[in-house]
């Protein structure tokens, strides 16, 4: 036994679980809508179909979308978030969905139409079924005085090509219209198909345009006496066929189901009454656009494949040309034809030429050089290694220089320390040096706390009054500096 024999079925449970009839109802209504290629459908659209119904008289719409929900989670529809009647935020985040039945779904729901009638069809997608469909309606005045067994095997063998070139035409026009076929054009092994599909759908639209139209004028040149005739006789062999449930078989259902499916051929081919298309226009749209999505694609794979195709021959071919050119101006000229002025650069940058003339040719101009630099972040010039020079003699006479230097303004400074206090009022004329020195000291001595400070030599000393309102000028022989008048007292 293989183990997919052993799984269970999620998606019949529909068929037999508390308000089944419920679900199945929901079911029909969107396999009646697959078959007419409305694959999607909302809540409103479904309670609206089952409200009509006697038995539905208490069914709400809240009652349907939980039934929609549960056939979501058992894997019978599958949900997409409906957006385009959302208008406000509120309503974009109370989602509302359309469903569409997933492809379990439709074969159990197939099956289970095929329970109910008792018969398995087949299918068949030649156009020989369109060509037999149209001998068979074109032998309908015949039926209105045939046999009864007569009329009855002919419109047996209409229904049963009718359902079977239906349902035929719609199982492949799904499968190539899914995601699976996408995925499949988009393979460059479809190349090997795409000829002979095409060829095969073209064949296939030239036969239901040609059957298809003349399909179409034979059912319009029926009267509607005769085919109220036709149905009448056609129910009569049926009502004469003996069934177990003949006790409650009523004429009037029998009626009603030879009507429809004779509606039903008619919508095929002439549309509804209402002047919604036929579904043949429909498989003709739908067969078209298969082969544009073909085409589409298979171009694109080509385009593809090109791209990746080697030039080696072109550029080996161009090599031999240039080879061949006896001078500069002869490969130049060639150049030009074979690369044209597309792909030049230009260079801007403040160069010097050697002449004004718009004549000159860049040829005859001596060449610029030009140093160019990478773009990355993790560029860096390489540093010229050097050796190390010898300054020592010039250090030392810098040395010397400043100690000279320093010496000099102490010896002045201490010439101004012998009364203990430096004046900033009645200093004198001082050199820029010894400017400098005061003003440092009464900085240092401001920025401390209780204005008490040491000079460079050691000498503690004490700003006497560091609020001084009373100004005076600092004379030096670099300038004037004008500034309160501070007062600087020295220890012993």
């Amino acid at each position: 036994m293989q183990s997919k024999w052993l799984k269970p079925i999620p998606e019949t449970k529909y068929l037999s679980v508390e308000n089944a009839w419920r679900y199945r109802a929901i079911m029909r209504t969107f396999y009646i809508n697959d078959l007419r290629y409305r694959h999607w459908l909302d809540k409103e659209t479904v309670f609206n179909s089952l409200k009509g119904e006697e038995r539905f008289s208490e069914y709400t719409l809240e009652m349907c979308a939980q039934d929609l929900e549960a056939l979501h989670q058992w894997g019978n529809l599958s949900a997409v978030q409906d957006t385009s009647k959302v208008g406000t935020y509120q309503q974009f985040v109370n989602k509302q969905f359309r469903y569409q039945m997933t492809e379990y779904a439709i074969e159990i729901e197939r099956m289970t139409v095929r329970l109910e009638n008792l018969f398995i069809e087949g299918g068949s997608l030649e156009p020989t079924l369109m060509e037999r469909l149209k001998e068979q309606l074109q032998r309908i005045p015949e039926q209105l005085h045939a046999e009864p067994g007569a009329v009855g095997g002919w419109w047996s063998a209409l229904t049963n090509d009718f359902q079977r070139l239906n349902q035929s035409y719609q199982d492949y026009i799904r499968d190539w219209s899914g995601a699976k076929a996408e995925e499949l054009m988009k393979t460059k092994h479809f190349l090997v198909y795409k000829e002979k599909l095409v060829e095969y759908l073209r064949h296939f639209i030239k036969a239901l345009q040609q059957h298809g139209h003349e399909i179409e004028g034979i059912l319009k040149k029926v009267p509607i006496g005769d085919k109220r005739a036709l149905f009448e006789r056609i129910t009569d062999y049926e009502s004469d066929v003996p069934r177990v449930d003949m006790e409650t078989l009523k004429r009037e259902d029998l009626y009603r189901n030879v009507e429809g499916k004779y509606q039903s051929i008619e919508s095929f081919f002439m549309g509804s009454a209402a002047g919604q298309a036929s579904e043949l226009e429909t498989i003709l749209a739908m067969t078209n656009e298969i082969i544009r999505r073909i085409t589409r694609y298979a171009a694109t794979i080509l385009e593809q494949s090109s791209q990746y195709s080697s030039r080696k021959e072109e550029y080996r071919t161009v090599a031999a040309l240039f080879s061949g050119m006896g001078s500069v101006d002869d490969a130049h000229r060639l150049a030009a034809q074979v690369f044209g002025i597309a792909g030049y650069k230009h260079f801007a940058g403040d160069y010097t030429r050697g002449t004004e003339s718009i004549q000159s040719s860049i040829y005859e101009e001596p060449p610029v050089e030009e140093v160019l630099t990478p773009r990355i972040r993790t560029y860096r010039e390489k540093v010229e290694k050097t050796a190390i020079a010898d300054h020592s003699r010039e250090k030392a006479a810098m040395r010397e220089r400043v100690l000279k230097e320093r010496e000099t303004e102490r010896e002045i400074l201490m010439r101004h320390l012998e009364s203990g206090r430096i004046e900033m009022d009645g200093i004198g004329k001082v050199s820029a040096s010894v400017r400098r020195s005061l003003l440092r000291w009464l900085t240092r001595a401001i920025a401390e706390k209780g204005g008490v400070a040491v000079t460079e030599h050691g000498q503690k000393y004490r700003l006497l009054n560091p609020r001084e309102q009373r100004r005076c000028v600092l004379e030096s022989e670099d300038g004037s500096l004008e500034m309160p008048a501070y007062i600087l007292q020295f220890e012993e």
